[in-house]
């Protein structure tokens, strides 16, 4: 089983009940999955089915308060996913927002990397090198105790993502969406296991996701090559049956207070 750390999707377009859609999941493999969408959207899912949505509200970083990181969380999100910044990352002007989800001991999911052309409701500001992955270590210096997600393995600076997590005991990263999945496996094979050597650090900041539409029909389909990249990577790198089971779901559960 796997947990799917990073979805989206519109609740309207679910087909059949929530039970439906759970034991669907469960059934291809899909234990629970990090609902990521407005926090309203977020929370109302999470009622709905709390056994199997892991409630990640989507917050506009240079909108957000401290005081609305806090009543969200005290209303169950385990998680907080900002994106697109005004700003980098690093910059101190964010650092409220960093200090309400470090002291409440949750999860922060950063979009790392470049941003996709095709959401119509990004603003015309966008600027991909504002959350490099750079951007996260600078921040995590001041934040020391504060859990990080990047989103995407920093795409297209997997080598400066890689060094961030391998550095950083607090930061982690998947390789979800995107073109990740559709570079040769030789890059990762040598990032994960250089020179034939399996690197148990760089694999253990590994977690599962793909950034499919959970409740649209085509959920299962968007899901294969992100199955298929990560049992392969397994495969060559010579993961053990454990280790596998940290980067399919353990790691999640254990981030976000599941275990």
């Amino acid at each position: 089983m796997r947990i799917d750390g990073h979805v989206h999707g519109e609740r309207t377009r679910l087909e059949g009940t929530p039970q439906a859609l759970v034991a669907k999941c469960r059934a291809m493999g899909i234990e629970r999955v990090g609902y990521i969408a407005e926090v309203g959207d977020t929370l109302n899912a999470y009622k709905e089915m709390p056994d199997f949505i892991i409630p990640i509200p989507r917050f506009d970083i240079d909108r957000a308060k401290a005081k609305e990181i806090h009543e969200v969380i005290d209303a169950g999100a385990v998680a907080i996913k900002f994106i697109n910044p005004r700003f980098s990352y690093g910059d101190t002007r964010y650092d409220p927002l960093y200090a309400a989800i470090s002291d409440r001991k949750k999860v922060v999911v950063f979009h790392t990397g470049y941003l996709g052309r095709g959401r119509a409701d990004l603003p015309i500001h966008t600027d991909f090198a504002l959350m490099r992955p750079s951007a996260v270590d600078c921040l995590s210096r001041r934040h020391p105790d504060l859990t990080i997600i990047m989103a995407h393995y920093g795409n297209p600076w997997w080598e400066e993502a890689w060094k961030v997590a391998w550095s950083v005991p607090n930061v982690y990263a998947d390789v979800c969406g995107g073109t990740a999945v559709y570079r040769s496996l030789a890059m990762w094979r040598e990032m994960f296991a250089p020179n034939g050597r399996l690197d148990e650090v760089s694999l253990s900041k590994l977690t599962f996701a793909t950034d499919e539409r959970v409740f649209h029909s085509d959920y299962e389909d968007g899901c294969k090559p992100f199955f298929e990249f990560y049992d392969k990577l397994f495969d060559a790198v010579g993961a053990s049956e454990s280790q596998r089971e940290q980067v399919n779901r353990g790691t999640a559960l254990r981030l976000f207070g599941l275990e």
